[in-house]
């Protein structure tokens, strides 16, 4: 005689005709005994192993005309049974959104008075968190995926019931294979209902030894993944993070998830820091790995995954031929989005290397491509990226977004002028977005020689640069170098400043740039400041050791780093 856990255990044991051959004879038994409960109970687990041979569209009829049983006859304990099944069969079709609906119908359902027992509540409502945490999570929902995974974590610990527990990690899990670490904490600290199963080692420990203790490869490589390894390398302890990020990887491997093993991959190439020679030898054992597969995809993110390891490393040219295979192996597909990244990321390889001419070559293409797929963010991206490149090259009329950089800089200008704070910063993280003007161009906007109040104005930009500095979007390491427009906004303030002391410096002895560094502790900041040679020189000055401007700037680089934000 067949029995339910008998069933389950043939779906769990890959065995889907088996169960369904079991979960029929539980099903006409349970009938016979109008226990309406454990009628739902085998249907569902039915549709569940039809789904898993391909059958979604009988699983939805069986569980639909079931469900409709239930209805007639008002048994909300059988309904919340099946609406949990049915969600998940809707979510193997790849709906969402049907899912998150029936998921949440059962909630509703268990949730009103007397409906049934605290027990049974418990059981169901947690088995429908789950469902609806999978559904979020498929429609791309991070924050309210781990909001219901939090609750379904919660009820399981309550309960102290480890499958149910399981069941809610492999969710947040998933959230970190889906969405990357950053994301993922952001989105379970916001939703935190106990302490973090990943936020600590210990508790990324524990959360592993119970998924391995429960069977659940997926999860436990995650948790290794993202919670050990992860708070290895936060002590310092390389070496255990790589054991850590190898045996993520190995089961990774096991179950061929592409997505695990890059997530693994690039964990491990981290924590082998500068040795260059293991982490090339990590990263080309993937990739010969998906090539034995004739896995394309996973072959094009170890190409990345290459080329940034030498990127790290300054071997540009390396980084350049593993990224120009990384195109010949994605040409062709359906993957735009992808092509224009890597041909984004070969233009800046390209521009690194001297290679002005073909970085615009390349990101001209990369625009294509994406105004081609309608691809919005990749088309805002490849324009900035093509503006810098043709304003580097002296065709500034030739930058995508001239006409635009143009309307910001007058705007810019009208912001200053009128003391307007908030405008002020909309505009420069507008320029920062566009590209498509020169430095020259964004010190002209600043230095406003008809107001009246130079004092003023000094005081006003000096104030914004700090605030634009401090802003979510700036750099943590540096603010200034490397973006033009806050050069030019830092080279400005520190003239102005001169001149306002009495001191007017002519462009060729204005050679000093300052600009912020964040340290590694909690709110150090470093000044620091930099020196840029003439390109061209008067016949008197080119007989001398040393550009006469250079002398006068090492003066400067003081006041430069003072109002960078820095106390002296």
């Amino acid at each position: 005689m067949s029995t339910l856990e008998s069933a389950r255990r043939s779906l769990a044991k890959s065995a889907p005709q088996e169960a369904i051959r079991e979960a029929k004879e539980v099903a006409t038994s349970a009938r016979a005994n109008k226990d309406l409960q454990l009628v739902a109970e085998a249907v569902s687990l039915q549709g569940l192993a039809l789904a898993a041979t391909g059958g979604v569209v009988e699983a939805q009829q069986v569980l639909g005309a079931e469900l409709n049983a239930s209805r007639g006859a008002g048994d909300q304990r059988a309904q919340a049974t099946l609406l949990a099944a049915q969600s998940n069969v809707a979510l193997s079709a790849g709906d969402a959104k049907t899912a998150r609906r029936f998921a949440s119908e059962g909630r509703q359902l268990i949730s009103r008075r007397g409906a049934m027992s605290e027990r049974e509540n418990r059981e169901l409502l947690l088995r429908l968190l789950v469902a609806e945490a999978n559904a979020h999570l498929a429609g791309g929902a991070g924050e309210a995926a781990a909001s219901s995974a939090w609750e379904a974590l919660a009820l399981a610990r309550e309960a102290h019931d480890e499958e149910g527990q399981c069941e809610a990690l492999h969710v947040m899990a998933l959230l970190f294979l889906f969405f990357g670490r950053t994301a993922a904490q952001k989105a379970l600290e916001g939703a935190a209902k106990g302490e973090l199963p990943f936020a600590s080692l210990e508790s990324s420990n524990q959360s592993a030894a119970l998924l391995r203790r429960l069977g659940d490869k997926e999860g436990e490589a995650a948790a290794m993944l993202f919670g050990v390894a992860e708070a290895r390398l936060q002590h310092g302890n390389g070496l255990e993070a790589q054991g850590a990020a190898r045996r993520a990887r190995d089961l990774f491997r096991d179950l061929r998830h592409r997505r695990g093993r890059l997530a693994a991959l690039q964990t491990l190439v981290t924590s082998l820091g500068l040795d260059t020679l293991a982490a090339l030898e990590a990263t080309e054992e993937e990739l010969r790995l998906f090539e034995s597969e004739g896995d394309a995809a996973g072959q094009v993110s170890a190409f990345r995954i290459l080329a940034d390891t030498y990127i790290a490393r300054a071997l540009y040219g390396e980084a350049r031929s593993a990224l120009r295979k990384a195109l010949e192996l994605v040409k062709g597909t359906a993957a735009a989005d992808s092509e224009g990244e890597i041909l984004l990321l070969l233009a800046q390889v390209e521009d690194t290397m001297g290679r002005t001419d073909a970085a615009v070559e390349s990101a001209q293409k990369a625009l294509v491509i994406a105004k081609s797929s309608k691809l919005s963010a990749l088309v805002a991206d490849a324009r900035r990226v093509v503006s810098r490149l043709q304003i580097k090259c002296g065709r500034v009329d030739q930058a995508p977004n001239r006409r635009d950089a143009q309307e910001a800089l007058q705007e810019l200008t009208e912001a200053a002028r009128n003391r307007d704070a908030d405008e002020f910063q909309s505009v420069m993280a507008r320029l920062e977005d566009l590209s498509g003007y020169t430095e020259d161009e964004v010190k002209a906007a600043l230095i406003i020689q008809d107001d009246d109040d130079q004092a003023g104005l000094v005081q006003f930009l000096k104030k914004n640069q700090l605030a634009v500095q401090a802003a979510p979007g700036a750099s943590k390491k540096s603010v200034g170098r490397g973006s033009i427009v806050m050069t030019g906004m830092s080279h400005a303030l520190l003239y102005l400043s001169f001149r306002m002391g009495g001191l007017g410096y002519g462009p060729r002895f204005r050679r000093c740039y300052g600009y912020r560094v964040e340290g590694e502790g909690e709110g150090a900041l470093y000044g620091a400041a930099w020196l840029r040679l003439l390109s061209s020189q008067e016949e008197w000055g080119r007989r001398m050791e040393t550009q006469p401007p250079i002398l006068d700037s090492m003066q400067h680089s003081l006041n430069a780093i003072e109002l960078a934000g820095m106390t002296m």
